[in-house]
């Protein structure tokens, strides 16, 4: 973790106008996108959200925020993180896991225990910081969450999403392994001893650009993520396999 990096909630309207911008420069959004404001920003810290920041000295490089949420279900509270951003020039320093162990603090400073939020599932990196960093869980999957993008990194793009939850009581525990004989393909769900492996791309902004072909595989992979995690499986990792390919593990939420 960046030792040099200090995570604090924001409070002042300056911090939250300079929280939105990084967030748009991020995910590369114009200024008039409406996912997030100011005044929602302050809403949220004034109703027991999280608004958090992360410095290097006086300048903000990672901004997250969040909301109590209710699952409707089995009615456990939960927080609920949207965003996560840091900026681009600081991304592999470890400021993400900073700004998410701030955030974990600030929330079980409020008697939370848990967290949840979503992620796109052909992003690699994003499911190793998540599964394999933190050590939360993919347990939900679902297919366009938001709809079409209208604009950004994704534009043009369905927002399938897969949903994690994280244990913040305890320390993360690593994900068992076994050794990899078979790399399985972009798409493809195999069997490992008891638990599936499913194969997507590397690096997802390289097959991105073939807007026809990725729309293919992201059908691929959502199909079979909605029968694993239907079947009772649950992600717990994901690690390169090879230049091009990297593979999801799904065990059973019983072998946990």
């Amino acid at each position: 973790m960046n030792a040099s990096v200090t995570v604090v909630p924001l409070d002042e309207p300056e911090q939250l106008r300079t929280a939105i911008d990084l967030y748009r420069s991020v995910f590369e959004l114009e200024r008039t996108d409406p996912a997030v404001s100011p005044r929602l920003l302050a809403s949220l810290r004034l109703n027991g959200g999280s608004v958090m920041g992360a410095y290097d000295s006086d300048r903000l490089v990672g901004f997250a925020y969040g909301f109590i949420g209710k699952d409707p279900k089995s009615g456990e509270i939960y927080h609920y993180s949207q965003t996560a951003a840091v900026d681009a020039s600081y991304q592999g320093r470890g400021i993400g896991r900073a700004l998410k162990y701030g955030q974990r603090e600030f929330i079980l400073s409020t008697g939370i225990t848990k967290m949840r939020w979503s992620y796109d599932p052909v992003r690699a990196s994003n499911a190793h910081f998540n599964l394999d960093v933190l050590g939360a869980r993919g347990r939900w999957f679902v297919p366009n969450l938001y709809g079409l993008d209208d604009m950004g990194r994704d534009a043009g793009h369905r927002s399938d999403r897969l949903i994690v939850e994280w244990d913040l009581a305890g320390e993360p525990v690593p994900p068992a392994t076994s050794s990899l004989t078979n790399v399985p393909a972009w798409g493809e769900l195999v069997r490992d001893h008891v638990d599936l492996l499913l194969g997507v791309p590397r690096h997802w902004s390289k097959v991105a650009t073939d807007h026809e072909y990725a729309e293919r595989l992201r059908t691929v992979v959502s199909a079979a993520l909605t029968e694993a995690l239907a079947d009772g499986y649950v992600a717990t990792s994901c690690v390169v396999a090879d230049d091009d390919t990297a593979y999801y593990r799904l065990r059973p939420a019983g072998a946990l």
